[in-house]
């Protein structure tokens, strides 16, 4: 498995990595994004938002979705690691306040968005160990429910996977 420090490094060399200033989590941020949530932090996450923070990359940036027909779908990385209130912001959107009954209801962390924000990069909310990238479309899933051909499909075993799967539309 690929080193955080060397995707990171991958991504600032390749894909112009932005890092935004003084957003980096702190112990206070996480304990009350836990309290707002309920939902921890998993650890491949938890040392990205410790070092780096909220961050965006400028360019090769698309990545694949095998889709549950087999086919592959391209998208584009909008919003790389969200700041931390947008974290929590998510979650009541989807999960906890959410108008719908059957909105998204599992326990996912939302840190990034693609598709010029209309699809969410996740992971898993409740198992701190599992470092798996998670997609979830929402244009054609409103409801989060997972019940139609679009629902959340994982996109890379690891964070660091994910990020060196990053790369130029055309190179898909």
């Amino acid at each position: 498995m690929a080193t955080l420090d060397k995707a990171i490094a991958h991504l600032k060399e390749q894909s112009g990595l932005i890092v935004i200033d003084s957003t980096t989590w702190s112990d206070a941020d996480f304990r009350s994004y836990e309290e707002a949530t309920g939902l921890r932090i998993p650890t491949q996450l938890e040392e990205v938002l410790r070092r780096v923070g909220h961050c965006v990359v400028e360019e090769n940036d698309a990545f694949l979705v095998q889709c549950e027909d087999g086919s592959r779908a391209p998208h584009e990385s909008q919003i790389l690691v969200s700041e931390h209130e947008q974290f929590i912001t998510m979650h009541r959107m989807f999960i906890s306040q959410s108008p719908w009954v059957e909105q998204f209801t599992l326990p996912m962390v939302f840190f990034g968005t693609a598709d010029a924000g209309h699809s969410y990069l996740l992971m898993d909310g409740k198992n701190r160990d599992n470092g798996a990238v998670y997609f979830w479309e929402r244009a054609t899933d409103p409801f989060g429910t997972g019940n139609n051909a679009k629902g959340v499909v994982k996109v890379a075993d690891s964070l660091p996977e994910f990020f060196f799967s990053l790369t130029s539309a055309e190179n898909l």
